[in-house]
């Protein structure tokens, strides 16, 4: 007999692609899931059972227990269905699972710089030479105690790990106007579309939805975050 799929209590809502909030009976489960060092940011509201917060940190290291009950947490190209966009609107930010490079070091963030030295390490043995700025997906964090300067974490490939290059993550793209994304939920830009893609022209950065409904790919600690994010489950 197949193993049956485990199954989260947590505030799934009916659409195509459930998106899960993280709040209900299995929300201290997940919050706990976590390691102390990729928590930083978030918190667990025992009167909502809620886990308030979220940073690309976060995001990566759960779609790893969301794939143990047929779940995943949300790359870019997520961020722009309309049912996590009807979550976020006026309401929330969402990360996505998605970290961008565009130089080696990070003049801004000096604490991504080991980050990026792994990331590079990995992106050269996939495709070979770098180029240009490219978009990870397919990685996870484990502690570090021996990393005191840094976010006390290292950044290991999972079996998906992948690696886009494309001009458009180039900070000359930043403020530029898009409606619609293809499949890779990169923007498609023209000068009245209705949403804006903001990038930085250096160092590391997270990829987040806004409440605004803009795609966010500038700030660069990763270990930031608000009550007002939500880590978002889909199915």
């Amino acid at each position: 007999m197949a193993e049956e799929t485990k199954k989260l209590d947590i505030a799934w809502q009916s659409q195509e692609r459930v998106p899960g909030l993280i709040s209900g009976d299995d929300a201290l489960m997940i919050y706990n899931s976590l390691p102390e060092q990729a928590r930083v940011g978030l918190r667990y509201d025992e009167a909502t059972r809620t886990m308030l917060g979220s940073t690309p940190i976060a995001v990566a290291n759960l779609d790893i227990l969301a794939q143990k009950y047929g779940a995943r947490t949300p790359n870019l190209r997520d961020l722009s269905r309309p049912e996590v966009m009807r979550i976020a609107q006026g309401k929330h930010y969402i990360d996505s699972r998605n970290l961008v490079a565009r130089s080696r070091t990070d003049s801004n963030w000096p604490k991504n710089n080991p980050l990026l030295k792994t990331i590079y390490e990995l992106a050269e043995q996939k495709l070979g030479r770098i180029t240009g700025p490219f978009m990870i997906e397919g990685f996870s964090f484990i502690p570090n105690p021996e990393d005191t300067s840094g976010y006390g974490l290292i950044l290991v490939a999972e079996p998906d790990f992948n690696v886009v290059q494309d001009e458009r993550l180039d900070g000359e793209y930043n403020r530029k106007r898009f409606s619609e994304v293809d499949e890779l939920g990169l923007p498609k830009f023209y000068s009245n579309g209705s949403r804006t893609w903001f990038a930085r022209s250096e160092g590391l950065s997270g990829l987040f939805l806004s409440g605004g409904l803009y795609l966010d790919s500038y700030y660069g600690d990763l270990a930031c975050s608000g009550d007002i994010g939500r880590v978002v489950f889909l199915k």
